[in-house]
């Protein structure tokens, strides 16, 4: 669409189409991209020509940019939330045990039952597994919503990581300290 004001002409909708970046999800985006795409050395599945819009083109197994965009955000909230449960129940298990093993045992692990040994180590361990899946998450998430990439779900996964150690250690406390 054109002004009528022909002082400041404006640009054609195929121009300000040209423009717009390539969304390879929607499969919108500028024809000229699409036709930068076509040439020669690739191969048409079907019969049709290659300004056709519907032409189907093998990208020789290589994906335009930013075809898994919204991938990392939806990642990183993956990640968060299966740190921040696994580290809650975690210090759930321990907090809960902790008390009355003091309480029966002392406070050193070394009167205690080799397999409570055991569970407090590796949950212990448990915790360092999602302290690094947390600050992945937590990484992951930063980029996604800086970039652009999913926003909303990065900033939900920074929030989650965020949170998550605070409330896992609140429960940690509050539970050993109840049960003792």
């Amino acid at each position: 669409m054109t002004s009528p004001d022909f002082m400041y002409p404006q640009p054609t909708d195929d121009e300000l189409a040209a423009q717009q970046p390539y969304t390879a999800a929607l499969g919108l985006g500028s024809h000229a991209h699409e036709a930068s795409h076509r040439s020669a050395s690739h191969k048409h599945s079907s019969g049709r020509s290659p300004a056709s819009p519907n032409a189907e083109t093998v990208h020789d197994g290589a994906s335009p940019a930013g075809a898994n965009r919204p991938q990392l955000g939806k990642v990183a909230l993956v990640l968060t939330i299966v740190a921040a449960g696994l580290s809650l129940l975690g210090s759930i298990v321990l907090g809960a045990t902790i008390g009355p093993s003091e309480a029966e045992f002392g406070y050193y692990f070394t009167d205690a039952p080799s397999w409570y040994q055991n569970l407090a180590i590796a949950l212990a361990g448990l915790q360092v597994l999602c302290a690094a899946l947390g600050v992945t998450g937590l990484i992951m998430g930063i980029v996604s919503a800086a970039t652009g990439r999913s926003r909303t779900q990065g900033i939900v996964a920074i929030a989650i990581a965020i949170f998550a150690p605070l409330i896992s250690f609140g429960a940690f406390l509050v539970l050993s300290f109840t049960f003792a």
